[in-house]
């Protein structure tokens, strides 16, 4: 219920104050038992129409009388308040639902993530952090209740089920990401996807090692086991720290402005056809060039007199900002 702290706290204390008031009306006018005149008050301000169990002197009646109005006044406008509250709530959560489904059929070469686990939930907090539009798929309404408190695009359904990643945009996505809780899920999910687009960068994580093989043949990308880099990335932590240090840096958001980003040469990119050094990323955007992607193939450090074609991607270090509107 989203009743302001404040306007509560006055309605309860309202209400508080004249239980109170219509007590002690009754024990100091005719004379009874706290619990009586409590009984007497509540019959009263509720209008339930109970026998009244006190005799009605002419006092009491007057009094009777001041109580009603100002009661039921109390009692009627904290009622009123709770259900418009409740009401408005309801109201701006559909609306707010239906906003998301038209900005999602909107959506273009974004992301679809299934599984909004402990690692979902920190893959999604780096994509809003990086700008990048995304529509999450959880089955559980707890974990699909958590994402719709941080405002993010979701949808209550089954990551496996074809309709549900429909609606997500799966077919205008650019990446799908499998985080399910099950590698056999996972599988799936990478079938179906692949199915609905072909042309979808998957990425999927397999929580068994032994898994991976199958989720390339299913059709991944990518395929990410947790244990397995995070074994890696603890031994080279003990060899080579200044390194790793180096490289979070770069691939962070915010530690420092040097990045590191990649740059598609597409159809009629003024980089095409030209070399390292004519294209001059050095002079123009104060940015080297550290490797050069084609056919699948990584050339790292590639020399000036390298001819940049249409389709390589290029990896690029240089100042976030620039780099950024670059590409």
């Amino acid at each position: 219920m989203a009743i302001p702290n404040r306007k509560l706290l006055t309605l309860s204390l309202l209400l508080v104050g004249i239980l109170v008031a219509g007590t002690a009306g009754y024990v100091l006018i005719s004379g009874v038992s706290v619990l009586d005149a409590l009984y007497m008050t509540i019959i009263s301000i509720t209008t339930v129409g109970y026998r009244e169990i006190i005799p009605l002197t002419t006092p009491s009646k007057i009094f009777t009388i001041v109580l009603i109005i100002f009661g039921l006044g109390i009692v009627f406008y904290f009622l009123q308040t709770i259900v418009e509250d409740t009401l408005e709530g309801r109201i701006r959560k559909i609306l707010g639902r239906r906003k998301m489904h038209k900005n999602m059929a909107r959506m273009e070469r974004h992301v679809v993530l299934a599984g909004f686990g402990r690692m979902g939930e920190i893959v999604c907090r780096g994509l809003a952090e990086a700008g990048a539009d995304f529509v999450i798929l959880e089955a559980s309404p707890q974990r699909f209740a958590v994402a719709e408190e941080r405002n993010y695009y979701v949808l209550n359904a089954n990551a496996n089920d074809e309709e549900a990643l429909k609606a997500a945009g799966l077919e205008k996505a650019r990446v799908f990401i499998g985080l399910l809780s099950d590698d056999a899920d996972n599988i799936l999910a990478v079938l179906t996807a692949r199915e609905i687009n072909p042309a979808l960068i998957i990425i999927t994580r397999a929580l068994d090692a032994a898994n991976e093989r199958k989720m390339y043949k299913a059709g991944a990308s990518r395929v990410v086991s947790p244990y397995e880099l995070s074994s890696h990335r603890i031994v080279r932590m003990v060899e080579k720290p200044n390194v790793v240090d180096f490289f979070d840096g770069l691939l962070s958001s915010q530690k420092y402005t040097l990045s590191l980003e990649e740059l598609l040469v597409g159809e009629g990119s003024a980089f095409a056809d030209k070399t390292i050094r004519e294209a001059g990323f050095r002079e123009r955007f104060n940015a080297i060039i550290v490797a050069v992607r084609r056919d699948g193939e990584m050339a790292f450090n590639p020399g000036p007199d390298l001819v940049i074609r249409k389709g390589d991607i290029l990896i690029l270090i240089g100042e976030r900002q620039t780099l950024q509107a670059l590409s």
